[in-house]
This record gives structure tokens, C-alpha cells and sequence, in this order.
């Protein structure tokens, strides 16, 4: 049976990457500033996780494992920043583990917000494609009803006028009705029409999937292509692009990107390759939010700013020379972000991809194992283990005070000497308890020590450490009771001689 942590095996570490420094944040380990205060302080997160796997099942990033019900294996890393696992291996218990005992917060604090920040890219992704699609049905709607429209008001003036007059004034109000109709409907028709085809050559393209990482970045840099032959969808695209110009959320540098890939590339078809990026999606939804007079900005939550104010944010907080929580990471990989934040004014979710594979890599190799060590193998706090050991050594001064006494006053009958057991017993159950910071007893009621909650103790519901926990727990139960039973014994059974004073 395990009786130390050597003989369980944990997971292996990685040589490629450098551990975790202990304050590497403000390189002051004395003053350690959490941004979350509280485990209901990381409902943001597990909302963001929870919108991420609507969309696309599972997080698609590095070390991903099947998720079991009845998992025999230690939690990766991976699974525990996912909320995969439950107490004493969660989220919360480990952040406060970064937070308190590995004094490296700001790594965790920084893959809490790159996360959200990819969510907060594909929530405004899916709110483009949304957007369409009731643009869409609207345009169509409105057809419907201006047409059911002029029906009606035929039909009611057929009714009111006489007969006389009808035909009087039929023929001349109904050139000028009808020109008047026609410009209107053949206006709202080629718009309607051209914007129609042009949302369904994007939906055939997949431009809103937000499914892969990698398509939606392409999407947000401005990269995505739409090939089409239309004349009436490649005017439309051109003059989506000179009104997106001028949009408030576009970059001198997105812009430069489209114009030059929204060229003419004319082939033997006369098709043409346009570049489209998010821009140009909304200033095409902002045209029709204009016809309803309502503001596009007003009517989403989410917008092209949000993203560029997050990307900023996490610039600011975790990577700039001054920042308050800054990260230890490689020269090459600060450099190459700070410069597509900065200078290409990046916002899709790749841009930390690098920085976020380092902090994962480095919290896996330093942090991770002594998570385990310290909160899988053990159910016993370090400041509960030096209340136990003084309360060992107390314990073992009345044993020793009782054992001698009742030897030296020569008590009869000796089996009543077997009163030693009680104290020995506390004796060692408080010290093994603290040296191998297992408390049997705490174990097989369900429960371990923890400092992530206020009352100091959690439930034991990840099943293989409660399996684990158990099986040292008979081990540190079979030791104390042996130690305890010895000294009792000696206690007991040595002949008493009583000391007499001598005059």
C-alpha cells in the first residue's frame, strides 16, 4: 500500500518547458493580486466554457483526453481548467492553490481571459451570422407585405370610385402609380436581391463557422475569400466595401488587407475573388438596420470594439513592460504578440495561441504535480499538520507524565494501566496524521481539508482520489495504531517499582 508519495506514480513532467518561477507575476511573492475573490467570481468563466461547448462540442486546444464517467487516471491539466473534474481537483481548488502555495496567479489569471476572449469572439461571430439571417427573413418580409400592399390599395380605390370617374382617371393614375411602384420595387428589389445572393455565397463559404479556431480567426483577420461571377453580387460587394471604409471598428491595416485582396483576378470565366471581413458583414447589416432606422451597435451586445478592447485589456494586464500582473515568457513569443496586438491590430483568438500553449506547458510542468502531490495524496492542510504536531507533542507529554506515573507509584492491578493507550493513541494519530498529512478518520467520512473554502473542509467526489486517499489512509491507520499499541504495551506491562522517599 502507498506509504509515501514517491510509490504513487505522477504524471510525467515536461523537460521542454521551464517551471512555473514563484511570483513571477510582479517578481514580488510577497504581494500576490488575485482577480477573482471568490469560486462564484468564476461563473464568467464556466459560462464562457459552457458557450464554447455548445458551439463546438469540446475546446479545441492541446493534451485534449476523452472525458469518462468513471475515470481510473489522474485529471489532466487540461480537464481540471475545463471543469471536468470535481473536489478536491477542481477549478476553484487549484486557482487558490496558484494563488496561496505556488504564488503564480497571474498564469492562471491569463488563460481564465484568453478563454473568454475566445468566446467573446465566436459570441460576436454567431451574432453577425444571426443577424443575416433575420436581415434576411426581414427583407423578405417586407416584400410579401409591400406587395400585398399595392393589392389592397387597388382593390379599396376599385371600390370607393364610381364607375364614371374610375375610368376617367384609370388610365393616367395608373402610368404614374405604376412608374412609381416599379422604381420603388425594382430599387428595393435589386438591393433585396443582391444582398440575398450575397448572404448565400457566404453561408456557402462557411464564413460564420465558428466551429474551428482556425476559420474563425481567418474571419476575423479579413482573410476569407468569397469567388463568384455575379456581376450584381461583386457590385454589391464594392460598395459594401467603400461604405465599410468608414465604419467606426475598422483598421487602416484590415482595410489595406481587403483592398488588395478584393482585386480583380479575372479568368477565363470572369470570376472574381473578393476578400470579406467583419467590417463588411456589418456595415451590410448596418444598410438594413438603417432602413428600419435602428442602430446596429445599439441592437448587439457585442461588437468588433469589444473584441479589440479585450485584446487590449490582456495586453495592458499581462504583457506590456509595465504591467501590474505580467507573465515570464520567451523574448521571441512577447515580442511576435505584442506586435500583431500592436502594430497589425489583431483580435482574432490565435494571436495568444503561442503564449497560451507556454503558460499551459508551464503550469503543467511545475504546478500540476504538486496540485496533486498536495491535494490528491494528502487531505490534510499544512497549517492543520503544525496545529496536529503540537497537538501530538502535548498528547505524548501526558502519555509519558501518565505512563511513568502509574510505573513509579507501582499501580495494581496492572491491567488497569492500560489507561496509556488513550493518550498514546492521540499521540500518534496527531503525528502520522501530520507527517504524511492523511487523516483516516476525515477520508472514510467523505471529506478532506481545504483552504479554498471558508469552512476548511471539502468533499471527496473525484473517484480515484478518494480510491487513492483510501488506501493510504489504511496504511497511516495500520502505522499509528502499531506505534500506539507498542508504547502502550511497554507502558503496561513493565514491572512497577514504587520510589520512596529517603531521609
Amino acid at each position: 500500500m502507498p506509504g509515501a508519495d514517491a510509490e504513487v506514480s505522477l504524471p510525467a513532467e515536461t523537460s521542454d518547458h521551464h517551471p512555473i518561477q514563484s511570483g513571477s507575476g510582479n517578481n514580488n511573492a510577497n504581494v500576490i493580486k488575485s482577480k477573482l475573490a471568490d469560486v462564484s467570481d468564476l461563473q464568467d468563466y464556466y459560462d464562457a466554457l459552457d458557450e464554447l461547448e455548445k458551439q463546438n462540442g469540446k475546446l479545441q486546444t492541446f493534451n485534449t483526453m476523452p472525458e469518462t464517467d468513471t475515470r481510473d487516471r489522474w485529471p489532466t491539466l487540461f480537464e481540471i481548467l475545463n471543469k471536468k473534474t470535481q473536489s478536491p481537483l477542481d477549478l476553484w481548488s487549484f486557482y487558490v492553490f496558484m494563488r496561496d502555495e505556488a504564488h503564480s496567479i497571474d498564469y492562471i489569471d491569463f488563460w481564465i481571459d484568453t478563454v473568454q476572449h475566445i468566446n467573446l469572439c465566436k459570441v460576436y461571430v454567431k451574432g453577425l451570422k444571426d443577424s443575416l439571417l433575420v436581415s434576411a427573413r426581414a427583407r423578405q418580409s417586407d416584400i410579401v407585405s409591400n406587395a400585398l400592399n399595392v393589392n389592397n390599395k387597388s382593390l379599396l380605390i376599385g371600390e370607393i370610385e364610381p364607375p364614371q370617374t374610375r375610368y376617367s382617371v384609370k388610365r393616367s393614375d395608373s402610368v404614374k402609380h405604376d412608374a412609381a411602384t416599379n422604381r420603388a420595387s425594382q430599387n428595393s428589389s435589386k438591393n433585396s436581391g443582391s444582398s440575398s445572393m450575397l448572404l448565400d455565397l457566404l453561408m456557402k463559404h462557411d464564413l460564420f463557422e465558428g466551429e474551428d479556431p482556425h476559420r474563425l480567426s481567418t474571419f476575423l483577420r479579413g482573410e476569407h475569400s468569397v469567388r463568384t461571377s455575379d456581376p450584381v453580387v461583386n457590385a454589391r460587394i464594392d460598395e459594401i466595401k467603400r461604405k465599410s471604409q468608414n465604419f467606426p471598428s475598422s483598421t487602416s491595416i484590415n482595410q489595406a488587407d481587403i483592398t488588395e485582396g478584393s482585386k480583380s483576378n479575372h479568368s477565363s470565366s470572369n470570376f472574381r475573388i473578393s476578400r470579406i471581413n467583419p467590417e463588411m458583414v456589418e456595415t451590410l447589416i448596418q444598410d438594413d438596420f438603417d432602413t428600419k432606422h435602428r442602430s446596429y451597435d445599439k441592437a448587439h451586445l457585442i461588437s468588433r470594439v469589444s473584441l479589440r478592447k479585450s485584446t487590449r485589456n490582456i495586453l495592458n494586464t499581462y504583457l506590456s513592460d509595465d504591467a501590474e500582473k505580467r507573465i515570464d515568457l520567451p523574448t521571441e513569443i512577447l515580442d511576435k504578440v505584442r506586435f500583431e496586438l500592436e502594430t497589425q491590430g489583431r483580435d482574432d483568438p490565435e494571436v495568444f495561441d503561442e503564449a497560451r500553449e507556454y503558460v499551459f506547458k508551464a503550469m503543467e510542468y511545475d504546478a500540476y504535480p504538486n496540485f496533486l502531490r498536495n491535494h490528491a495524496l494528502k487531505n490534510v492542510t499544512r497549517k492543520s499538520a503544525a496545529i496536529r504536531i503540537m497537538l501530538s507533542m502535548i498528547s505524548g507529554l501526558a502519555a509519558f507524565w501518565t505512563g511513568y506515573t502509574l510505573i513509579f507509584m507501582n499501580y495494581e492491578p496492572k491491567p488497569t494501566r492500560a489507561v496509556v493507550v488513550v493518550p498514546f493513541f492521540f499521540m500518534s494519530y496527531f503525528f502520522f496524521t501530520a507527517f504524511y498529512r492523511v487523516d483516516p478518520i476525515l477520508c472514510y467520512a467523505g471529506y478532506c481539508e481545504s483552504n479554498s473554502t471558508p469552512g476548511g473542509v471539502l468533499p471527496i467526489r473525484e473517484p480515484y482520489v478518494k480510491k487513492l486517499l483510501r488506501k493510504r489512509s489504511w496504511f497511516v491507520l495500520t502505522v499509528l495504531c502499531a506505534v500506539a499499541a507498542a508504547f502502550s504495551v511497554i507502558f503496561a506491562l513493565v514491572p512497577g517499582r514504587r520510589l520512596t522517599h529517603s531521609s
